[in-house]
């Protein structure tokens, strides 16, 4: 009986070291063997082992731009499998355990949108496994006759084989093919194992080894063979991958077509799908589409997968492009390569091209135009005739002004030229100083724009928010303490036992809403900058600016400029500290949450929550007056009026900031505290 426990205590004892064993072996064993690298790249690998082994393919392959699939070829090729990967399915049957069977590459393949693309002939390769564990021999030593005393077991044979399938037809029987397929979308890997086992079977004879005058005296029992049979067990099992067939794009090409004066012309034509690269012995062109990086599969055992990505990059030497059309000043050795997901090609420039001669430059005679003469006379004569008079009757000082004000309404000038010079020329004076008036308000109304829509970043307080919420948690115990103390305590008072429950369910309600706060308040400032970001989209971008549509408001516009000026920067000035406060809110909503739900604090929270959801959403309400004041313009009373209009929409949404923060401070009551200081000292008497 000692033996026995003895047995079992050591058998025990080497299943816990055994385990120990494996739990320190576990972080030597995960990760990729950097001793494949070198120097520097070696010390990288270790970094990138700590924070994303996936990185570790980009220092194992390099090629961007061309597929270099011989290479992952060679790398996979030197990878030996003997236990199963990753994600692999395992199956027993009977005493065939951890059978599995995996493809681990399909080369040359690239991976494309979730989509395995292969050419037409392919390297397929697998790996299968499994172990036969025969049962130790059976042994009964309750003697009874006909039972079974002993079942020995005996391998006597075990067979596996390998067969490739292509929709179905059979292509191969080894672990690694090589095969052209013609079509196929799904290529099988399938693997039958076979295990047959004897067994011999002895049973139990009893005999009678002892006679005497009344009969037997005693019987005994030997264990006799009975009889020999086999076991069979048989199992199969596949694994699949799905692969599409590669459609080779056409390939590029640069037809050269006009030379002149020692530059070429030429127009070139790029593969939808493929990268580009023009070249002469002194130029290139290239335009590349994809771009080329390789990842880990079949992990731990980090097999390459070539994987291609869009792309558009272009770039150039030496040369000028202009659309398609590309202007050389050589085209010695003029080559177009193309590179697809599997190849590239390169061919020769096609240089049938036209030689332009040098033509002289020949000079027009003039031809007098007498009625642009007579319009240019009347203009200055009209000019001089303004001038007179104006400076008879008005101060001298203003006469620039006046004329330079109402020359756009006299002339429109769309181009400029010989014929309209009198027209274009006032009109370009005015234009330019009409752009140098707004010139420096497009900065204030960028930045009004981008106030009134942009999402404050509370990322970057996380961490504080973090803290203020850990601060927060060490008085949730002492709630929920008081909270039970009370309800234990309560006797029959049943308003104070509701009271305590009531105080109990504003405990957990608070905790849910401020470990979730942060993620809360984001919500919130996400809907209202969106709500902003849609009114504001309706608003006509010209409406900000200093227009010329008629004579009252480019006076007006002159006079107040410096006013709507003023107006905009103290806009500005308030949506920055609403920026700001919506930006450092994420640290006192917890705060604010906590105090709401404490009695003697409550005026407090909702002075923090009320300001906190006022500043989110006020941009929203000042979007609305900005898009209301822009319909407006378009009425005619205040069409001749819209810097007016302008200046008065953006006070308004100023005295919105002030009087909102007003009305949300003496609403939140924090001025009675000494009224809630009593309704606490009377909700808290009531648990005494």
């Amino acid at each position: 009986m000692g033996s026995s426990v003895d047995s079992e205590l050591f058998g025990i004892m080497k299943q816990f070291f055994f385990v120990l064993f494996f739990i320190f072996l576990i972080p030597f064993n995960f990760g990729y063997d950097c001793s494949y690298f070198q120097e520097v790249d070696y010390e990288n690998c270790l970094v990138l082992n700590e924070t994303s082994e996936d990185l570790i393919a980009d220092l194992i392959y390099n090629s961007e731009i061309i597929p270099d699939h011989n290479f992952i070829k060679e790398y996979n090729s030197e990878i030996e499998v003997k236990t199963s990967p990753d994600n692999t399915l395992v199956s027993d049957v009977g005493f065939i355990k951890e059978a599995w069977i995996k493809i681990l590459s399909i080369e040359p393949s690239v991976l494309y949108n979730d989509t395995l693309y292969v050419p037409q002939t392919i390297t397929l390769r697998s790996e299968y496994n499994y172990k036969i564990e025969i049962p130790k021999n059976y042994y009964n030593s309750k003697k009874r006759n006909g039972d079974v005393c002993k079942l020995k077991y005996y391998l006597e044979s075990q067979t596996d084989s390998i067969d490739w399938y292509g929709e179905n037809q059979h292509i191969g029987d080894q672990k690694q093919i090589h095969v052209s397929l013609y079509g196929v979308e799904q290529v099988k890997a399938q693997t039958t194992i076979t295990a047959t086992t004897k067994v011999k079977k002895y049973v139990w004879d009893k005999y009678c080894c002892s006679w005497g005058e009344s009969g037997c005296n005693r019987y005994c029992y030997d264990c006799d063979y009975r009889k020999t049979y086999y076991l069979t067990d048989s199992i199969t099992i596949e694994d699949t991958k799905s692969i599409k067939p590669y459609d080779y794009p056409f390939d590029s090409e640069f037809k050269l077509y006009q030379q002149y004066q020692g530059t070429f012309k030429g127009n070139i034509t790029p593969s939808p799908d493929a990268n580009t690269f023009l070249s002469t012995d002194n130029s290139y062109y290239a335009e590349n589409k994809l771009f080329f990086k390789a990842n880990f599969t079949n992990k731990p055992f980090y097999f390459l997968q070539l994987q291609v990505f869009d792309q558009d990059e272009k770039y150039a030497k030496n040369l000028i492009v202009d659309n398609k059309t590309i202007y050389l000043p050589e085209i010695t050795n003029c080559q177009i390569q193309t590179t697809t997901f599997f190849e590239t090609n390169n061919n020769t420039c096609e240089e049938d091209y036209q030689e332009l001669a040098l033509e002289p430059f020949q000079r027009e005679k003039f031809t007098a135009n007498w009625g642009f003469i007579i319009k240019l006379a009347i203009f200055f004569l009209t000019l001089v005739l303004l001038y007179r008079v104006i400076s008879k009757y008005w101060n001298k000082a203003l006469v620039p002004i006046t004329a330079f004000l109402l020359m756009p309404t006299i002339v429109k000038a769309e181009t400029c030229g010989l014929t309209n010079l009198a027209s274009c020329i006032p009109q370009k004076i005015y234009e330019f100083f009409l752009n140098l008036l707004n010139a420096p308000l497009a900065p204030l109304l960028d930045l009004t724009k981008n106030l009134l829509t942009a999402h404050p970043g509370i990322e970057v307080f996380q961490g504080l928010w973090g803290i203020m919420v850990y601060v927060l948690s060490m008085f949730f115990g002492l709630l929920f303490i008081y909270s039970g103390f009370q309800f234990l305590f309560s006797g029959h008072n049943v308003i104070k036992r509701e009271m305590a429950k009531q105080w109990l369910k504003n405990t957990v309600i608070m905790i849910v809403l401020i470990q979730s706060s942060f993620y809360l308040y984001d919500l919130m400032i996400q809907l209202g900058s969106i709500m902003s970001s849609t009114v504001l989209s309706l608003v006509d971008p010209l409406f900000f600016m200093l227009t010329a549509n008629n004579i009252i408001n480019i006076g007006l516009e002159f006079l107040f400029t410096l006013f709507y000026a003023i107006t905009l920067m103290i806009t500005i000035l308030f949506l920055g500290m609403r920026y700001l406060m919506v930006a450092l809110g994420v640290v006192f909503v917890p705060i604010g949450i906590f105090c709401y739900f404490i009695p003697p604090l409550k005026s407090y929270g909702r002075l923090i929550l009320n300001i906190l959801g006022m500043n989110i959403f006020i941009t929203f309400i000042a979007s609305i007056i900005i898009l209301a004041c822009s319909m407006m313009v378009e009425i005619p009373i205040f069409e001749n009026i819209k810097i007016l209009v302008m200046i008065n929409c953006f006070t308004i949404v100023n005295l919105l900031f002030i009087l909102l923060t007003k009305h949300v401070i003496k609403k939140s009551a924090v001025g009675d505290g000494a009224e809630k200081m009593a309704e606490a000292a009377k909700y808290i008497a009531m648990f005494v």
